[in-house]
């Protein structure tokens, strides 16, 4: 365990869980030392096993990925400071559903499951904060799993670009946030067929140089994606 820091605490109340509640509430609920620091590679749960903790990422990331009977892993989310995740797990004393494994060094808040149970039976301000917490969260696979329905590869890795770029116009420079192989699993791509996608997206202006991404033109790019709907 880690002492908790400025940034920290920063991150915690920027949380869904969190950002809605009284500073001294937190502060004790939380009690002394509830920060672990984690080395890139590490695992911190594991598909299967008992959801003894829910967690909010301070710094670092967090991929989450499932592993079928077949073997192959899927990338479920990729999770960065002020995220839960396990939110569902936590509530209902069940077991994990995904494994959790750092992909570069993170700094974890790690909340006992069954100590937040206890206390959001007492608390309903912290207990709507939990929902609030979990629906961010089923929000964003649901977004997930449509792009994955609804558009092609190139156009994934589009939208995936022009989530880096934010919302200015004309041209940018982007530094890739992880491993393109990461993304590639991310955007539910093969190595293969995400190469193939960033060579398709040359025509729409865009070029990669190892980790960097220049866009042309944020808006032709835009373009490209409102079309592949």
């Amino acid at each position: 365990m880690a002492r908790m820091t400025p940034d920290d605490w920063q991150m915690i109340q920027r949380s869904a869980l969190f950002s809605r509640l009284d500073e001294a509430i937190v502060r004790e609920f939380l009690g002394r030392d509830p920060i672990h620091d984690c080395a890139k590679g590490e695992v911190i749960c594991r598909q299967g096993e008992a959801a003894d903790h829910y967690h909010i990422v301070l710094s670092g990331l967090v991929k989450l990925f499932r592993r079928p009977a077949s073997g192959a892993s899927a990338i479920i989310a990729i999770h960065g400071p002020s995220q839960a995740f396990m939110e569902a797990e936590a509530l209902s004393g069940g077991v994990y559903t995904a494994t959790a494994e750092a992909v570069s060094q993170a700094r974890l808040l790690r909340i006992s499951a069954h100590e937040l149970r206890q206390r959001i039976e007492g608390d309903p301000d912290l207990a709507l904060s939990m929902l609030g917490s979990a629906s961010i969260n089923l929000k964003m696979l649901l977004e997930y799993v449509e792009k994955l329905k609804t558009l092609t590869g190139p156009a994934r890795l589009a939208d995936f670009i022009l989530s880096l770029t934010g919302p200015r116009s004309g041209a940018a420079e982007l530094t890739l946030p992880y491993e393109k192989q990461l993304i590639a699993g991310q955007l539910g791509m093969t190595p293969e067929s995400f190469s193939r996608a960033l060579a398709q997206l040359r025509r729409h202006g865009v070029s990669v140089d190892r980790d960097r991404i220049e866009v042309k033109d944020i808006g032709r790019l835009q373009d490209y994606l409102a079309s592949a709907h």
